[in-house]
């Protein structure tokens, strides 16, 4: 499959595009990452946070002005120093800032399992943009204004969609049996 097509079918919102990138790329992308991190934990994820990036930014990919595959190194280049500069943070479970009004344990490894579960089923069945702009402001950490800028919508809605998003969690884990 040419890379014209491919981006086709991804523009298409085809899944089975995304597939077919991850098994044309994933080599490069891991070995563009590893250059920059060394622990394997990370590689994986920042491999997989690249074709999230690259999967979320298909509608602007333009290859008059690239390839498919230059774009792809560049998004894993980017991803992997992201990575780097954010592992300097103190390290913090994903959810354990969002202030849902109900105390969520993750000490507990069975009760933590059980909790996140509920958490990605939730975070699964939002329509999109709002699961990308929750999963970027509480997994990847960006700010509001940020977000805002890159959907190109007005900071207050952003706003409003997280307060949505943890209001729908704060209910499927009540719902769910929330481990306390």
């Amino acid at each position: 499959m040419t890379d014209d097509e491919l981006l086709s079918l991804m523009r298409k919102g085809n899944d089975e595009s995304l597939r077919e990138l991850m098994k044309k790329y994933e080599h490069l992308v891991r070995y563009v990452v590893s250059k920059v991190l060394f622990d394997e934990t990370d590689v994986e994820e920042t491999v997989a946070d690249t074709f999230f990036k690259v999967w979320n930014a298909r509608e602007r990919i333009d290859l008059s002005k690239s390839s498919l595959k230059s774009f792809v190194c560049m998004a894993a280049s980017g991803c992997a120093v992201d990575k780097l500069r954010r592992s300097d943070r103190p390290e913090q479970d994903s959810f354990e800032d969002c202030d849902l009004g109900v105390d969520v344990d993750y000490e507990n490894e069975t009760a933590k399992r059980i909790n996140m579960k509920i958490i990605a089923d939730c975070i699964s069945a939002m329509r999109s943009p709002d699961r990308e702009i929750f999963i970027e402001r509480y997994y990847f950490r960006l700010a509001v204004k940020e977000i805002a800028a890159k959907h190109g919508l007005p900071a207050k809605r952003v706003e409003n969609i997280l307060y949505r998003g943890k209001k729908g969690l704060k209910k499927a884990l009540l719902k769910g049996g929330i481990i306390l």
